[in-house]
């Protein structure tokens, strides 16, 4: 895991220094990410791991890859998604309330 994190911070800084054409794979807020609109729409999701194309000042945008997935991995896909929704959920009401502060 530290080298996935030292990689990622690797070409976040490539790209802040506007070096281009860096995509990585990134677990993202998809509504705050160009493109990412159209990926949770299809997924249902506000999360997802999807290529993400850093740029200088950000995410430049996301890949919609699951636009171009075959028949078979969509439905593997959809089987997923129930479950990554509950996951979401039990994570963003973490990060609001953290244990410690529930009364």
């Amino acid at each position: 895991m530290a080298y996935a994190g030292f990689r990622f911070a690797e070409k976040v800084i490539k790209a802040s220094k506007g070096e281009t054409g860096i995509v990585e794979p990134s677990f993202v807020y998809l509504p705050g990410v160009p493109g990412g609109d159209a990926i949770a729409k299809e997924t249902g999701l506000d999360y997802f791991s999807v290529p993400i194309e850093l740029g200088k000042d950000g995410v430049k945008e996301a890949k919609n890859v699951i636009g171009s997935a075959n028949a078979a991995e969509k439905k593997l896909l959809e089987a997923c998604y129930a479950g990554l929704k509950g996951n979401i959920a039990k994570g963003v009401e973490f990060a609001q309330l953290p244990p410690a502060e529930k009364k």
